[in-house]
């Protein structure tokens, strides 16, 4: 290893030494203060957290969200996902920790290789990953309460048919239906029973779910409430039209199956051909990776392999 990167790893050694240090001298020096604010205020937010449940509570307002991450669209909405998917967890706890892994990740690499380059390659996907986990969740979090909507939505036109108003409609759906939509039905009337408006407390589910399907339902409960109407029917018309478009949803996955496949494995094709002549004839390959003009080859390879891959995937997105 050469003198500059022994400086280097020395330099992040320090700076992670330093931020430890620092966070326990921090941790330390307010912990009485926590105390005491954590007494002060255990019955009422005991309170809050009855009425609102552990979905996107604190973590959802404003006041809430970092002092650095106000300015990214980018950390603003990794907020807003965190909150949905880990309500207890924390943004800088999460960014500290995709730092600390790539750091540690990169620093390793830079030991074996001897590369800057070949630690920072390493070191960037590694930092990413804990923000994908969240993503994915995410994700998966939206596709149920997508799949969960519709019979919410019969399950409220019941409730109003039956003769009962909209609030103890939405109070029902929170308490009867599963996780997470009634979560988040549980949170609507939870806000609504802390003095805000059921209009704006619907509004504030639409901007957490961020889903099309809850706009559609929102728009129409708020036109009924200023204009009037039958809400049941109008209910009745978005569940049907939501289990048309799933359904065609469905239709248009299988229908495009093969070409996310051709992509999957002309992506994995070249990988794994690479991996068994390393296997086969180390030397053969080696050239790839002990050579300038090899690991050119090889970059542009991957460039190459990256980018028909978003072509692919860009041709078989359907978007209903």
């Amino acid at each position: 290893m050469s003198p500059s990167h022994v400086a280097i790893f020395a330099g992040l050694a320090a700076a992670s030494l330093a931020m430890g240090a620092g966070r326990l001298v921090l941790w330390l020096l307010n912990r009485d203060r926590r105390r005491i604010k954590n007494r002060l205020a255990g019955d009422s937010r005991d309170r809050v957290d009855a009425l609102l449940g552990r979905s996107v509570v604190r973590q959802n307002v404003p006041g809430d969200l970092p002092a650095f991450a106000r300015r990214s669209r980018f950390l603003q909405r990794l907020h807003r996902r965190l909150a949905s998917v880990r309500p207890e967890s924390d943004l800088r706890r999460l960014l500290m920790f995709c730092a600390a892994g790539g750091l540690a990740v990169s620093t390793i690499v830079l030991m074996l290789t001897d590369s800057l380059l070949i630690a920072a390659a390493c070191g960037g996907p590694t930092a990413y990953i804990p923000i994908a986990i969240v993503n994915s969740r995410y994700r998966r979090r939206q596709k149920l309460l997508a799949d969960q909507l519709p019979d919410a939505l019969d399950f409220l036109s019941r409730v109003l048919r039956a003769g009962h108003s909209l609030s103890t409609g939405i109070q029902t759906m929170g308490e009867e239906l599963p996780a997470p939509i009634g979560e988040e039905f549980r949170h609507c009337y939870g806000q609504h029973s802390l003095g805000q408006s059921l209009e704006s407390a619907l509004r504030d589910m639409v901007a957490r779910i961020e889903s099309p399907d809850f706009a559609f339902f929102v728009t129409a409960v708020l036109i009924q409430r200023q204009t009037g109407g039958d809400l049941t029917e109008v209910l009745s018309n978005i569940s049907s039209m939501i289990r048309g478009r799933v359904r065609l949803q469905q239709h248009v996955k299988a229908v495009t199956a093969e070409g996310r496949m051709t992509g999957y494995i002309l992506t994995a094709f070249p990988a794994v051909l690479l991996g068994i002549t390393w296997v086969l004839n180390p030397a053969y390959a080696g050239v790839l990776f002990n050579t300038d003009t090899g690991r050119i080859m090889l970059g542009a390879a991957f460039g190459l392999q990256l980018l028909g891959l978003v072509v692919i995937h860009r041709i078989v997105t359907v978007r209903v």
